[in-house]
């Protein structure tokens, strides 16, 4: 058998209503997506709960990412192992213990274990809800099934600090996690009643040591990336972490060549194409986590937002979300090639963040947030559409499948990666202008007002952290002209080029 390669199960082999499959799906992943933003606003609230500081919450969001990257692989594998209705409540259920442990928990480290394991059961349930879309409905109606669950994700996704920021200000920072369990009883309750269970597929042994060396590289490189401005960067804990991470990644690599069947088999990775679309992936997730784990303290901090006035800005984009979903029913998009449609989407991001390089008003000014997060919301639902079929003409049919595993695991690294460099950002370009300003100042330095030199420190830093995330986009959006170039280059010589050799 192929790597990759499962087979086929008749389609329409169950009386349910694969509509009804699609809603459950998307009920089921909204959870663990919403939970990806939804601690974004009001992070002041979590330093006073928890006694902490800034820096420690951040291990809240960028941690949750990285156990969802790490559980992704383990649905691929788990499929073998377990029928598909008994899997997705196991993973429901691991979700809200997960939920309950954080609802319960009184201090920082508590709240950690209780994000990781809501992490990882998620983590099961993004790839576990695109295969069992596959599967429910007829081949011709496969590709819109999946755009509009796409879709739907990153609606999840835009909505979470809205969520979060109405139940944080209502009912306090329990709720913001406790809301997870009547979705999650009513995703099981459907799923024992919409699921059926098929024989197990393509079943392969766990590959316990591929899996624990990627955890253990991954980790350590990000836990090194994170806690580096703490340590500092030529600090010995810094430098070990990142040798450990470099070693056991070099180790996996070698493993998946020498095992059977690893954890994520190689074979998608030797398909050139490919792997440009996993970059695009990586730039993309990066620029949209970044971007939104930074508006929300941005507008809390300068214009003293409360957690929901915050969230209700953040939302506005959620309309452009909705009426592309409009675009995909009607079928529109599809007249486009995914890669304009990309680039349109990349080029909607960019701008989405360089309209934030400027100066926050003395006063709000609607239009300096509501345009942005328009095309945010626009460029977000594009590229959800467009990645996701991007993957799929990038790989031969046996291989998509883990195609899509691959792509969900680099889509939360990167989501990682964009969210700790925006910390780390954060929290070392502002002080560089707060040493800076008093000296550049028209007004004598006894003149000048701290508290307002600290203010505009922090904006100056702000803005030019949007720009970077910016510049991610914007190098999406070179990658596909430079592809498109080479593309039409290639082409041209190449039959020149086998005439010659003819000859």
């Amino acid at each position: 058998m192929s790597v990759g390669r499962l087979p086929i199960r008749e389609k329409g082999d169950s009386t349910r209503s694969p509509w009804l499959i699609l809603f459950l799906m998307i009920l089921g992943t909204t959870m663990p997506l919403v939970d990806t933003t939804i601690m974004n606003v009001g992070r002041y609230w979590f330093v006073r709960a928890f006694d902490v500081s800034t820096y420690e919450t951040g291990w809240l969001t960028a941690g949750y990412s990285l156990a969802l990257a790490m559980g992704i692989p383990l649905s691929h594998r788990l499929r073998g192992i377990f029928e598909e209705r008994d899997l997705y409540a196991l993973a429901t259920w691991t979700f809200i213990i997960g939920t309950l442990i954080v609802t319960n928990s009184h201090t920082l480290s508590e709240v950690m274990i209780g994000r990781a394991v809501e992490g990882i059961a998620g983590g099961v349930l993004l790839p576990l809800s695109t295969t069992l879309i596959r599967e429910s409905f007829p081949e011709e109606k496969v590709s819109t099934a999946l755009s509009l669950f796409f879709l739907a994700n990153a609606l999840a996704v835009s909505l979470g600090p809205t969520v979060g920021g109405y139940l944080l200000y209502s009912f306090g920072w329990r709720s913001v996690f406790f809301v997870n369990l009547p979705a999650g009883f009513l995703t099981i309750l459907l799923s024992h009643f919409l699921l059926v269970n098929h024989p197990r597929q393509d079943p392969k042994r766990f590959d316990p040591l591929g899996y624990l060396l990627l955890c253990l590289g991954t980790g350590s490189f990000f836990w090194a990336f994170m806690a580096a401005e703490w340590w500092g960067w030529h600090s010995g804990p810094i430098i070990l972490a990142f040798g450990i991470a470099t070693l056991s990644l070099s180790l996996y690599a070698l493993w998946s060549v020498i095992f059977p069947d690893p954890i994520l088999p190689p074979g998608p990775l030797l398909q050139p194409k490919f792997l440009m679309a996993l970059l695009l992936v990586f730039l993309v997730s990066a620029s949209v986590f970044g971007r939104m784990y930074l508006l929300a303290p941005f507008l809390e901090r300068n214009y003293h937002f409360q957690p929901y006035q915050a969230g209700e800005i953040i939302a506005i984009g959620a309309f452009s979300e909705i009426l592309t979903a409009f675009l995909v029913l009607g079928r529109i998009l599809e007249r486009f090639p995914v890669r304009l449609v990309l680039a349109t989407a990349c080029g909607c991001l960019a701008l989405s963040n360089l309209s934030y390089l400027r100066l926050p008003q003395n006063v709000y000014a609607e239009s300096m947030t509501t345009s942005p997060q328009i095309l945010f919301g626009f460029g977000l639902a594009l590229s959800q559409y467009s990645l996701g079929r991007l993957i799929v003409s990038s790989l031969p049919r046996d291989l998509t499948r883990i195609g899509g595993v691959y792509q969900q695991t680099v889509q939360f690294l990167g989501g990682m990666f964009g969210t700790v460099l925006c910390r780390h950002l954060l929290n070392s370009i502002p002080p560089v202008f707060y040493l800076a300003l008093p000296q550049t100042s028209a007004p004598p330095v006894p003149a000048v007002n701290l508290q307002k030199v600290a203010s505009l420190a922090y904006a100056f830093g702000y803005n030019m952290i949007f720009g970077w995330m910016g510049i991610f986009s914007l190098g999406a959006v070179a990658l596909l002209v430079a592809e498109w170039l080479f593309g039409t280059i290639w082409r041209e010589l190449s039959p020149k080029v086998f005439q010659e050799e003819k000859r």
